[in-house]
């Protein structure tokens, strides 16, 4: 999983890092709350092809930790492993740039 420093900034919520998302990626892709363990949400091209986003508050720092993933769970059962890796790569590495490129750009986060 790749991981951005950012600024301390106590107003940043879960709610509020879904809505800048939300904002950046309408009508690109579906920004979604998660309950996987480890993401706050999931930026989710296809069920084949996501990203999923944490914000990890630590005393002396905060940063975003994220890592592309297949967001429909009859995927990750059905098709994980190395074939499911050399089909989707490509894809995952695309979007996880973008998402990178994004937190790294964004005034909220700077």
């Amino acid at each position: 999983m790749a991981k951005i420093a950012i600024r301390q900034n106590p107003s940043l919520t879960k709610e509020k890092i879904m809505e800048l998302f939300q904002a950046h990626f309408r009508g690109k892709y579906e920004v979604c709350a998660t309950k996987l363990l480890g993401a706050d949400l999931v930026v989710k091209k296809s069920g084949y092809t996501g990203v999923s986003v944490k914000l990890v508050r630590k005393r002396d720092e905060w940063f975003f930790r994220f890592g592309a993933f297949a967001p429909s769970m009859a995927v990750r059962l059905m098709l994980y492993g190395l074939i499911m890796y050399f089909f989707v790569r490509k894809s995952w590495k695309a979007l996880t740039q973008e998402v990178r490129a994004y937190i790294e750009s964004e005034p909220a986060f700077k």
